[in-house]
Parts: structure tokens; sequence; C-alpha cells
């Protein structure tokens, strides 16, 4: 049964049910000029940061990982519409998820079993796009997700 709670709620703890079409293409290393050139043509943002993974238990079709070290990230797989290809250059799936952000801290040692969670440094550049009259246009980049 709900219970009632009074009063306005904090919006700032939780940003839930965002979803997006995702691509991505993960390369090691510095990127070639082509290949970094291509991107460069659109509007992007760039971070770094590190991110901690849940891996068990395995999850199918979940991730969930603490975003550098500052929310607890639960994202829902829904599937794949196919494959995006960048002739020359990148092909990967394209992928429809569905994202809830809580905010939380770091993880510290006495939160569960620290071998079920792996840490992983990235440095991520980030082109939006969106779909407009019929044309994927791109978008210039707001705070980076």
């Amino acid at each position: 049964m709900p219970v009632p709670i009074a009063g306005p709620q904090p919006d700032s703890l939780v940003t839930g049910g965002v979803r997006s079409l995702e691509v991505r293409w993960i390369f090691p290393g510095r990127l070639e000029a082509a290949v970094a050139g291509w991107f460069g043509r659109f509007p992007a943002g760039v971070e770094s940061r590190e991110d901690t993974y849940l891996l068990d238990p395995p999850l199918r079709r979940l991730s969930v990982k603490i975003r550098g070290g500052e929310a607890l990230e639960v994202k829902v797989y829904g599937g794949s519409p196919g494959i995006l290809e960048v002739p020359g250059r990148a092909r990967g799936w394209m992928e429809d998820w569905q994202k809830w952000s809580y905010l939380c801290g770091p993880l510290s040692q006495d939160r569960g079993d620290p071998a079920c969670w792996r840490p992983v440094r990235k440095k991520r550049r980030i082109n939006r796009f969106s779909l407009a009259s019929g044309r994927i246009v791109a978008r210039a980049p707001r705070g980076v997700h």
C-alpha cells in the first residue's frame, strides 16, 4: 500500500527514466587521425572519470555502476534496432537503454565485497544527435552524462 508523503520531494536525489539510443565505438589507445577528424566535425563533450561496475552477480540486460564516485546508475537494455556504420571508419550496434541515477557516495571497503566491483578509467568524447524533421542533426553538447 502506498504511503502518502507530505511536502515537496527533493528532486536532486534521483534522475530517472532517461531513455537513449546509443552507439559506442570503443578504441584502445589514441584514435587514428582520420577517425578523430571525422568525429571532430561535430560538437562534442569530453570527460575523464572512473566508474565502478557491479560484476557479480551477473545481471542479464542490466548494468549497475557507481558513476564517478557520485551516483548509483542502473541501466536496463531494451534491445537493438540494428547496426550503425561509418563506412571505412567504425561499425557498432545501436542500443536502446533506460537509465536511472541516484545520488550516493563512493564505494568504501565496508560497503559489500569489493571483488564484486571493477573500477574502469574512461576518457570519453560524446557526440549527441537528434532527429529533426526526418533528418539527423548534431546537437551542441550540454552537461556530459
